[in-house]
């Protein structure tokens, strides 16, 4: 977060893939005070299949191709333009999306209670 935040990153745009607790971290809050970033949030959870022969094998298969967290993209356009512009462009091909798209942190929560 630092480095994507820094002078020397310079107001590039970026797309992180982090569990979805992240923007409540102190240094997720810290690194975005002064921009406002958007989420865009899968609607099924991403199954993350690690490398061959990285786990030994088990009888149950259930957690063997899987992480122990939910995940969501944090995207920043560089500037409040762009992420207008990006924002745009994702509600207009929506129906076709298997995301979600949140402007804010409050509207993940508003999200999260919608699919309860």
């Amino acid at each position: 977060m630092k480095f994507i935040i820094s002078e020397s990153f310079d107001n590039r745009p970026w797309l992180l893939l982090l569990p979805n607790w992240v923007h409540k971290k102190d240094y997720y809050v810290e690194a975005t005070k002064e921009i406002r970033p958007f989420y865009i949030v899968p609607r099924k959870r991403y199954i993350y299949e690690p490398p061959k022969d990285f786990r030994e094998a088990k009888k149950s298969d259930v957690h063997k191709k899987s992480s122990p967290f939910v995940s969501m993209w944090y995207v920043w356009g560089g500037t409040e333009i762009m992420n207008e512009r990006l924002i745009r462009h994702f509600l207009q091909v929506g129906n076709q999306s298997e995301c979600d798209l949140a402007r804010s942190k409050s509207a993940l929560r508003d999200l999260r209670r919608k699919k309860r």
